[in-house]
């Protein structure tokens, strides 16, 4: 029958359109799950790379906190150890002055008594120049030979307008017996020293010298501080009256290498330490590490110390073990467990393109490990930012105080040394609970790292409220701590800075409650300072 479609092809037609349709449903779904999986792996990656950033720059910080720390405390070591050898000078001055006339045995006696070589590391000794006319100097040979020393002479020889001689130098044996009778006065070097203590009646320090005492092998630079010793009962307000009644200068040798042993402690342990005399490779005194520069360092700093009327430059890098030490492994963790954590969002987007909920879980599992401190459980320092952040802003609408509170441990480093790591992470666990139960809700309790804590205290009423807290902070954490089996005495080092007396942006805030803080330690530690008020 002409005229009439058979009815298969029509519905063959509708079939291969559906059928078509479907392909590329099927099509559709196949390029949206692939986009899907790329979007959500291209976005999981970006978030990788961002808690990365964050964890990198965090740890970086670390590591300049850590050197800076430990610049601070060697550039303080130098600075104690010199003030303290004066200090001992003094005491020596104080001697003579007690004393009609100090004999060489009263002396001796005396410098024994201080046990130099326990207490005093890298001083060689203390000794006694006295003045001489050169009217004196034959009177003054015979006396010294007629005590016991037949080959004493005053050295170098030849004429000179004034003489000094060491008479007195303890303890007297070993290197020290080259020094005896050695004019140091006729040394242009020393000579300025001695000649500045004489005429400011203060401690002087002499440039980098080679010492008399040094012979054969094992050369180092060393250097000498010297008192002026003024006649008893006579003036010496004025220059020309400490010039005319000056009986000697007591002084104490130094060998560089000797004087910076033991500077290094847990900080300073790592860094290249550097002391120049000056400006200039020339000037240089003291070398932690010949086969390498401070300054060459990626991680270095120079700080100028002035002791004695002098000043050294002190240069100090940080070598790649202090690098890896310092560092955390945290942003190695974070890139690992993100990449980890992204394939696994994408094959489950690939597989479930419905279970949003476990993507969001990871990635809220991620975003933890940057915001809060691994061992501890605290905040860490970038949510300690935020809080701070928050904190002030309030104090600025309500005209309200708050408090910062810089907490650093003291003798912490011991147990670790003595008893391990794993016990050392024991006991700051407990300081961290510790710390919590002295904070009210509305507090935060952070640990930036090693045994350094902060307190944020976002509403206090004035200093006194303030000191109240730390007070009942540093008690808390005084107390003693039973660890493994093992009792432990630890104490704490409090800075306090408070808001906006003492700083009006978190940084200049978190700076002042560290100041305090250093204070407290140069203090004694085991107590409370609070930050000056701004001048």
């Amino acid at each position: 029958m002409i005229g009439r479609s058979h009815p298969f092809p029509a519905c063959h037609r509708d079939r291969m359109k559906h059928s078509e349709k479907r392909k590329q449903r099927i099509l559709h779904l196949f390029r949206a799950r692939e986009l899907l999986t790329a979007a959500m792996l291209s976005l999981a990656l970006l978030v990788t790379y961002k808690l990365w950033e964050t964890a990198q720059r965090a740890a970086d910080q670390t590591v300049q906190t850590a050197f800076d720390f430990g610049v601070q405390e060697s550039n303080e070591r130098i600075r104690q150890r010199l003030a303290i050898y004066e200090q001992v000078l003094r005491a020596t001055v104080g001697f003579f002055n007690a004393a009609e006339n100090v004999t060489r045995e009263e002396f001796r006696a005396y410098v024994n008594a201080l046990s130099l070589a326990e207490n005093f590391p890298g001083i060689q000794g203390i000794g006694f120049a006295r003045l001489l006319q050169p009217g004196e100097l034959e009177k003054h040979v015979a006396a010294v030979r007629a005590e016991g020393y037949p080959e004493y002479t005053i050295h170098p020889e030849g004429p000179r307008e004034i003489y000094t001689s060491i008479v007195y130098l303890e303890p007297f044996h070993g290197r020290n017996l080259r020094a005896f009778g050695y004019d140091m006065y006729s040394d242009a070097n020393r000579r300025r020293a001695m000649a500045e203590a004489r005429d400011l009646g203060q401690a002087a320090m002499s440039s980098k010298v080679i010492l008399v005492q040094e012979g054969g092998g094992d050369i180092q630079w060393g250097f000498l501080m010297y008192l002026p010793v003024y006649r008893n009962a006579l003036p010496h307000a004025t220059v020309e009256e400490r010039r005319a009644n000056l009986l000697g200068w007591v002084y104490a040798p130094f060998r560089v290498e000797d004087f910076m042993r033991g500077i290094g402690r847990e900080h300073s342990a790592g860094l290249d330490i550097e002391v120049y005399d000056g400006q200039g490779r020339d000037n240089l005194m003291y070398d932690g590490h010949d086969d390498v520069r401070a300054a060459s360092l990626p991680l270095h700093r120079s700080d100028a110390l002035k002791a004695a009327g002098r000043t050294w430059m002190v240069s100090h890098g940080a070598l790649p073990d202090f690098d890896s030490r310092m560092r955390s492994d945290r942003p190695q963790l974070i890139l690992q467990a993100g990449i980890s954590i992204s394939l696994m969002l994408a094959l489950l987007t690939w597989l479930f393109l419905d279970d949003r909920a476990r993507a969001l879980q990871a990635a809220d599992q991620a975003l933890q490990l940057a915001l809060f401190d691994a061992l501890t459980g605290l905040p860490n320092r970038k949510l300690l930012d935020e809080r701070l952040g928050q904190a002030m802003a309030s104090a600025r609408r309500r005209q309200g105080q708050l408090a910062l509170l810089f907490i650093d441990l003291d003798r912490f480093k011991p147990v670790n040394d003595s008893y391990g790591h794993a016990c050392g992470d024991l006991l700051l666990k407990e300081v961290a609970l510790r710390l919590q139960s002295c904070m009210r809700e509305s507090d935060t309790a952070s640990r930036l790292g090693g045994d350094e804590f902060v307190a944020l205290l976002s509403v206090v009423d004035g200093e006194g409220a303030a000191r109240l807290v730390a007070e009942k902070i540093l008690a808390r954490l005084t107390e003693p701590y039973e660890v493994a089996g093992h009792t432990f005495d630890i104490s704490a080092s409090i800075g306090v800075a408070l808001y906006p007396q003492h700083g009006v942006d978190s940084k200049s805030l978190v700076r002042s409650a560290d100041l305090a803080m250093y204070e407290a330690k140069n203090a004694g530690r085991a107590t409370v300072r609070f930050a000056p008020a701004p001048s």
